[in-house]
This record gives structure tokens, C-alpha cells and sequence, in this order.
């Protein structure tokens, strides 16, 4: 009865044929109490030996040893022999090291699975197996298991977990569950993680039956499935464009017994979105209500995600008079998203809308809100409007954050507004304000007066940042020394370079090339080969064609003589071959 729960893709381990009708048998034995499985190689059973001779051959260590004979019927055999027996070793055998035995017991074990096979008692074989799992000899250790199985020997169970994650994360999904269906019928139990990697491996392959059925062995096996046992099948449905057969295994499983997880009917509802439409998924949503799988606010929210993300206006508004028509109410999260997709396609009608709709419900406008609002315009231009929105939410007691502040600072500087974002900064950097400058408020500013060629302003503000314990950082240094590349100013950026240097900061490639270029137009090429000679010297290591590609493009600029004398400079410097 208990194979008829096996999945299909189980198959059982083959059977072993011994192809010669003698006995011959080796028993090889290390050490004092360890011995291993091993058989006569096919050439061993094919070769005859002739004629009336008995040779010997001792193998092993300590008090005992075994003598291996060839007689001369040309059977093998192993005989064991105690210490002073004739034939024995003299002295004792050096251990081998880890990484010998570890050769030893592969070669055994291989050996095991071509000829006739020799008991090994269980304890050893755990112990084999436990070293291949160890040592990531994945198809030696799942052979063992086969080979432990024929012999009616438990394997070990922590070594199958590990062999079985091993061998899905492999790929080798086949032999996994073969381990796995040895590990159950021997007693184990595979943890929750084990299983659902099993099955992540069979979805992965488009083997969603045999996942299916590993879903209801597992539950057999003592291991009830999870949340995203579920998920990672309805998925793997979804994507092979599976729908009626994923709604109809999750409705299957819920009659079943199994528990409603509301996340993994979000997920479904999520996936119906995706790939049929919201019309479907609010159809599929009323189905698994009546399965007593009722949606919550959330599923709801993450349905109006997705209408916002497509643009599809309709859609949302259907769905929020579904919220309705259920009796819940649309929360902050319902609102927020709405405000977000209007503003992002400029339907500053609808925002305006929904914005009177939460001042009038218990959800009234957060600053998460207002972040949203600011940025939307921003992006749109509409600087006017935003500061607006600013000075509104500062007079209903709805204090910025440091978000807030940097969206406004980055629209300033885009619409040349540098004086009045270099008074924002200077507001938060006073200590009466809630919020303080980050590195990122200061990078905003110092690189929108750089652009603008404000770089004595930029300088100040730069020095200010050092002043109030704010670190620069390489897209501080990055942002002057292109300002002062702009300006022309390229003896100042040199400096500067210096004070990366010093201070441990990576410059791109693309900023020393700048400046070596600018350098060499101003025919200051003695600061240029000390630049080029700061950039092979920093930490990074360049291939030789990064400043081959220099000095083409000074030559193409019709800069020829620089880049003749910057070539010999570094064919010099042995950086470019002859």
C-alpha cells in the first residue's frame, strides 16, 4: 500500500547481478575496526589464473591484518590474520591522511556497485556516508544509499538532508527524491526546507506533476506543507501559463483541509492580475470566498498596485468600490497608491480628488503622502505647486523629513535655483531644526552650484560638510572635480585628486581620463604624466589597454605630440610594451 503514495518519478534502486558463478569476495579491512564494501572488477572476474600456485597479500595495520590469496581455481579472497601469524606485515602501516582514505572509500565504493558485494556493517557505512556528504562526493554517497538500502541498512539522516539539498542544488532533482523516498520508507522524516527545495528543483524542470505528487507524500510523511510549498507550485503553474490548473489546485488543496493562508491567496490573486486581467482575478476572488478563503484590505491593496502600475484608472476605481461594496474601507496604503500612479501620469485632477476624499475619512494626509505629492510634481516641473504642497503640510503640523528636503533640493538645483537650496541647507544645518543634512542633501547641492559653475559656492559648502562632521565621499570629490574640469579650472581638480588620494577614496577611470585630456589641451603635460602616474599608482589595477585608450584619444583629439611623449612616459614605467 505504501508504494502507491510514492510520486511517480521514484524509481526503484537497481538490482545487483553478479556476473561470475564463483564466490569471490574481497573484504578489505583498515585499521582495527573499519572495513568498507568493495567487488571484484569485471578484468579480475574475466582473467583465469593457471597452474598450482598461492600467492599472498597483507593488508592492514595494529593487531590485525588481512591476507589477500589468489588460489589457483582463480577465486580472490580475503582471510584475516592476527599479529605474528606468517605473512604478516613487520612494523606498522602509517595512517593515511584524510584526503587518501577519502580516495579510498570512493574507489571502494564504485568498486561496489560493478561485481559481487561483502557485508559491511551499518555503523561503517553511516560513517563513509557522512564523509562524501562532507566532502561533496555527491553521486558516491547517493550510490551508497542505494547500496545501504539492498543491504537493509538505515542511512544516516542528517548526511540524506544534506545529500538531497546537495543534489537539487545540482540540478540532479531525479536522484534527490530517490534519497528522499530511501530516507522516508527507512523511518526519517526530510525537514520543511528539504522538501521545499525538492519541489522549487521539480517546478524549476516543468515537472509540476511529480511536485504535486511530493505535495501529498509530504503530508504523509509526517511533514506538513507551508506557505511556500504553495507558492513556489502556483508560481511555477503561472509561469508556464497553467492558470485554470494553478486556480483549480489551490481550490483542490482548500477543500483538502488545507489552512487559507491569505498570503498565498494574494499571490494567486496577484498572478490572475498579471496574467488575465483584474476583471478575472475580482471573478477568482469571489470563488475562493466562497471556499472560505474571504480577502482581506491587503489582497485589495496589491489588486490596486498593479491597475495603478498598468495606468488603467478604471480599473482602480472598480476595484475601490469593490473595497466598498464588501465592507471594508480603503486605508492609507489604498490611498497612497492611487496618489502615486495619478501623479506619476499627471491626472493632478484625480490627486486632487483623493486628496479631499482622506482629509474627510480617519486617513487624513501623512507625510508619506505629501513625499509622494512633492515628488510627482517635481518630476513633472511644477516646482510651484510642490513648495506649495511644502509650505501645506508644515501649516497642518505634518513635519518633512529628510526626504522631503531632498526632493525639493534636487528640483532647486535642476531649475537653477542654487542660491535658494544652498539657504535650505544652511536651515538644516541649524540646530534647531529636526532634520539634518545627510551626505546625500549635501551631494544634491554641491554638485547642482558645479554644474552651474558656482564652484567657489560649492567649495564653501564642501568645507561647511567637513565643519558639521560630514564625511565626503567619492561622489562628493566626483562632483567638484568635474565642476572644476567645467570651469577650467584643472589645477584645482589635481588638488583635489591628491585629496582622494590621501584620504583613501576610489576615483574612476573615467575622471582621471577627463583630466589628463584637459591637461594636455592646456599643453601642462608635466601635470599630466603626474596624474597619469597618480592613476597606476592607486589601488586599483588597469589593463594595459585602459591607457592605450588614453592615449588614442588625446592623438585623435589632434593632440599628437602629448600622446607620443605620454606613450614613451609609460613605455617607460614599463606599463605599455614596446
Amino acid at each position: 500500500m505504501a508504494h502507491t503514495l510514492v510520486p511517480k518519478l521514484m524509481i526503484e534502486a537497481p538490482t545487483l547481478h553478479i556476473q561470475n558463478s564463483s564466490s569471490s569476495q574481497i573484504d578489505l579491512q583498515t585499521g582495527s575496526s573499519q572495513s568498507l564494501l568493495i567487488k571484484t572488477p569485471a578484468i579480475l572476474l574475466r582473467h583465469s589464473f593457471r597452474g598450482n600456485f598461492s600467492s599472498q597479500l597483507v593488508l592492514g595495520s595494529g593487531k590485525t591484518g588481512s591476507v589477500l590469496s589468489c588460489n589457483k581455481q582463480g577465486s580472490v579472497c580475503l582471510d584475516r590474520v592476527k599479529e605474528g601469524t606468517n605473512g604478516s606485515l613487520n612494523g606498522d602501516v602509517e595512517k593515511r591522511s584524510n584526503e587518501q582514505q577519502l580516495k579510498t572509500l570512493s574507489r571502494s565504493v564504485r568498486l561496489t556497485l560493478d561485481g559481487p558485494l561483502v557485508e559491511n556493517d551499518e555503523t561503517t557505512n553511516k560513517k563513509v556516508l557522512r564523509s562524501f556528504c562532507s566532502h561533496g562526493k555527491l553521486l558516491e554517497a547517493s550510490k551508497l544509499v542505494d547500496l545501504m538500502t539492498r543491504r537493509n541498512q538505515i542511512p544516516d539522516y542528517p548526511s540524506c538532508i544534506n545529500l538531497i539539498r546537495g543534489l537539487v542544488n545540482a540540478g540532479q532533482t531525479g536522484k534527490a527524491a530517490n534519497v528522499l523516498q530511501i530516507m522516508v520508507m527507512s523511518g526519517g522524516t526530510p525537514d520543511i526546507i528539504t522538501y521545499n527545495m525538492l519541489i522549487s528543483g521539480l517546478c524549476r524542470k516543468g515537472l509540476l506533476n511529480s511536485a504535486i505528487d511530493f505535495l501529498d507524500y509530504m503530508s504523509l510523511s509526517g511533514c506538513l506543507p507551508d506557505v511556500i510549498t504553495y507558492n513556489t507550485i502556483l508560481r511555477a503553474m503561472f509561469d508556464r501559463s497553467k492558470y485554470d490548473q494553478g486556480l483549480q489546485f489551490w481550490k483542490d488543496q482548500l477543500r483538502k483541509g488545507c489552512p487559507p493562508y491569505l498570503i498565498t491567496s494574494t499571490i494567486l490573486i496577484e498572478l490572475v492580475c498579471k496574467h488575465c486581467g483584474v476583471i478575472r482575478a475580482i471573478e477568482v476572488m469571489e470563488d475562493l470566498a466562497v471556499e472560505g478563503c474571504s480577502p482581506d484590505l491587503v489582497t485589495y491593496n496589491s489588486m490596486v498596485n498593479f491597475a495603478c502600475k498598468q495606468g488603467n484608472f478604471e480599473d482602480s476605481a472598480l476595484l475601490v468600490y469593490n473595497i466598498l461594496s464588501h465592507g471594508l474601507e480603503p486605508n492609507a496604503v489604498t490611498y497612497n497608491t492611487l496618489l502615486h500612479s495619478f501623479s506619476t501620469y499627471g491626472c493632478w485632477d484625480g490627486v486632487d480628488e483623493i486628496l479631499s476624499v482622506m482629509n474627510e475619512t480617519s486617513h487624513p494626509p501623512s507625510v508619506v503622502t505629501y513625499n509622494i505629492l512633492i515628488n510627482g510634481l517635481c518630476k513633472h516641473g511644477l516646482l510651484d505647486r510642490a513648495i506649495d504642497f511644502f509650505t501645506q503640510m508644515v501649516s497642518e503640523n505634518c513635519s518633512p523629513d529628510i526626504i522631503t528636503y531632498n526632493t525639493l533640493l534636487r528640483a532647486l538645483c535642476k531649475e537653477a535655483m542654487v542660491d535658494e537650496a544652498v539657504q535650505v541647507v544652511h536651515c538644516l544645518s541649524d540646530s534647531s531644526c529636526l532634520e539634518s543634512p545627510s551626505i546625500i542633501t549635501y551631494n544634491i547641492v554641491i554638485d547642482g552650484l558645479a554644474k552651474h559653475g558656482y564652484m567657489e559656492k560649492a567649495m564653501e559648502l564642501y568645507h561647511q560638510m567637513e565643519k558639521h562632521g560630514t564625511s565626503p565621499d567619492d561622489v562628493t570629490y566626483r562632483c567638484l572635480i568635474w565642476g572644476f574640469c567645467r570651469a577650467d579650472l584643472i589645477e584645482e581638480a589635481v588638488e583635489l585628486l591628491k585629496e582622494m588620494g590621501n584620504s583613501r577614496q576610489r576615483v574612476r577611470d573615467n575622471c582621471y581620463r577627463f583630466i589628463i585630456h584637459r591637461l594636455c589641451q592646456n599643453n601642462n603635460l608635466d601635470s599630466a604624466k603626474q596624474v597619469l602616474k597618480m592613476m597606476i599608482s592607486s589601488c586599483h589595477t588597469l589593463k594595459s589597454t585602459v591607457y592605450s585608450n588614453i592615449i588614442a584619444g588625446i592623438a585623435g583629439a589632434g593632440m599628437n605630440e602629448a600622446a607620443m611623449e605620454l606613450r614613451e612616459k609609460l613605455r617607460e614605467w614599463k606599463i605599455l610594451k614596446e
